[in-house]
């Protein structure tokens, strides 16, 4: 691989090492004395979720039901449905694998879950009197994740969810009687106009609530749609333009409500529990690991060898973001009226795009191979801008032609050229991360939740950083794609058997091909 992992593993084991030593001079010097665990902290308490339906959001449920068995209500703010049951709306959030072991452990922990109807897009967040009571007069912490994540929303809309959506819940949390934390999940690309992003606030060069007064306005919502990414200065999409407004509108709630800042990097599957490689959806990074599994990307604009990626597996964003929450509450995490913590992993465990496709090449194709692949799996390094144009042509444009083709023919709908349409958005969303890879992200904060965790939360809460491995981990992502989100059954013995029978098809046209050429151009 292009980088030597033992070098940064080590730099890992010191860390490690200097937070388990950490640890130790805590509990000698009676540091956690009169201090509870985060279970003990959150028995008998109730907390809001806000985006609890969200890929991270189901996982933070889970693990609070799971490793917290004694937490009181847990209220979910869902968007309200017509003819939609309660019970209806949690089933369809908990009704999948990730809350299998919960299941089997603690039968009865989902009823802890209430939905509350709500909407983060409205004022007020949509809340009716009495659920607003409801929650001001018991809620104990609040994780605020709801968000819309997508990089290609209008600018109004995404104002109006992501930044005027966490206005809202601050002044929610401002009447709340019991509240003693407010988690806001942000992300670490707020801030991409800075080589390296530590952990505290940046001004922005707009004020949010002049950006929110210009969304909620018809007109000039209209106008700012329309100047797109003129408008957003040095943000790379409208995502990180209304999360990093939104820090500010944190910033300025802080004063009256206790508030912590978490801002993950890009998380991607499980890395351990409860599913290893659990993963719900098919954004960006996933999309294209699902498509090259399936033969249909074989090449795109984001193979770069030098761009290192800042994955971050979702089971250690949520174990920080609840670890977070914790630590502002008993007071942990020092005098700072808005701590702000950078999960990233960069400094310590690094994945470039070089990494990913000697693991995705050499392991991961024989590993986890889909029964539904439509041609053989493999992923080619472009070495220029030139010849990324005729792989793409030749691989995606004449491939996805022909089949849509055959599918008319035989009275199917054509599905493959949507489908690069699809992987072609997905290029775009990543590309300005990708040229951003250079960043690097400072999280002493991040590293010190690990070493302030109490003792006795150690077992269920340590982030086990020292376990990630990128051959591992690569295999664990796909097999999670394919089982969870594509809801396909791992069947090795008949996958590697279609995989290698589109192997010599492919190879037998290409035989037919260099035949067809050599009778045009040689003399019989």
């Amino acid at each position: 691989m292009d980088i030597d992992m033992a070098i940064f593993h080590g730099e890992l084991r010191e860390r490690l090492q200097r937070v388990e030593a950490g640890r130790e001079e805590r509990v000698a010097a009676g540091a956690y004395d009169g201090v509870p665990s985060v279970a003990e902290l959150l028995a008998g308490r109730d907390v809001l979720v806000t985006g609890g339906s969200g890929f991270l959001g189901r996982v933070l449920l889970e693990k609070l039901l799971r490793s917290c068995p004694d937490i009181g209500t847990v209220f979910l703010l869902l968007r309200a449905k017509r003819g939609v049951p309660p019970e209806e709306r949690v089933a369809g959030i908990v009704n999948v694998p990730l809350f299998d072991q919960l299941r089997r452990e603690q039968p009865t922990a989902i009823s802890k879950l209430v939905p509350v109807a709500g909407d983060c897009a409205e004022l007020g967040l949509g809340l009716s009197p009495e659920d607003r009571a409801i929650l001001q007069d018991r809620v104990f912490i609040v994780f605020h994740g709801a968000a819309s994540v997508r990089f290609d929303d209008p600018v109004a809309k995404a104002v109006l969810l992501n930044t005027r959506g966490a206005r809202e819940v601050a002044a929610l949390c401002a009447g709340m009687r019991q509240l003693q934390t407010l988690v806001y999940v942000s992300t670490a690309y707020t801030n991409t106009h800075q080589m390296r992003v530590q952990e505290r606030l940046y001004p922005t060069e707009l004020d949010w609530r002049t950006v929110i007064a210009l969304s909620e306005n018809a007109d000039t919502a209209t106008t700012l749609d329309f100047l797109g990414k003129k408008f957003l200065g040095h943000q790379p999409n409208t995502y990180t333009f209304s999360k990093a407004l939104a820090e500010q509108a944190m910033a300025d709630a802080a004063a009256t409500v206790p508030i912590v800042i978490v801002r993950p990097s890009i998380v991607i599957g499980a890395a351990k529990e409860p599913l290893p490689g659990w993963l719900d959806n098919l954004n960006s990074p996933s999309t294209m690991w699902a498509t090259a599994n399936m033969g249909v990307l074989r090449v795109s604009k984001l193979s770069k060898p030098e761009i290192r990626f800042d994955w971050m597996p979702v089971d250690i964003v949520t174990k920080a973001t609840i670890v977070a929450a914790w630590a502002k509450a008993t007071k942990q995490l020092g005098s700072d009226v808005l701590p702000v913590v950078n999960a990233a992993l960069k400094e310590v465990h690094p994945v470039t795009e070089a990494q990913m496709r000697e693991c995705y090449n050499a392991t991961t194709i024989r590993t986890v191979p889909f029964t539904s692949a439509v041609r053989y799996p493999i992923f080619i390094h472009p070495t220029c801008w030139l010849h990324y144009q005729v792989m793409h042509v030749v691989y995606h444009i004449m491939f996805g032609l022909v089949v849509d083709t055959l599918l008319r023919l035989s009275g199917q709908k054509p599905r493959l050229m949507e489908v690069y349409r699809k992987i072609a958005a997905a290029e775009v969303a990543l590309v300005p991360i990708a040229e951003r890879s250079h960043i690097t992200f400072e999280t002493p904060k991040f590293w010190d939740l690990q070493r302030l965790m109490h003792p006795d939360d150690v077992k269920n809460f340590d982030f086990d950083l020292d376990s990630l491995d990128p051959r591992k981990d690569c295999v664990n992502l796909i097999s999670g794609i394919w089982q969870y989100t594509l809801k396909g059954k791992l069947d090795k013995e008949n996958g590697l058997r279609r995989i290698d029978r589109l192997f010599w098809m492919e190879m037998g046209f290409h035989v037919f091909l260099v035949a067809i050429l050599m009778y045009i151009v040689l003399p019989i």
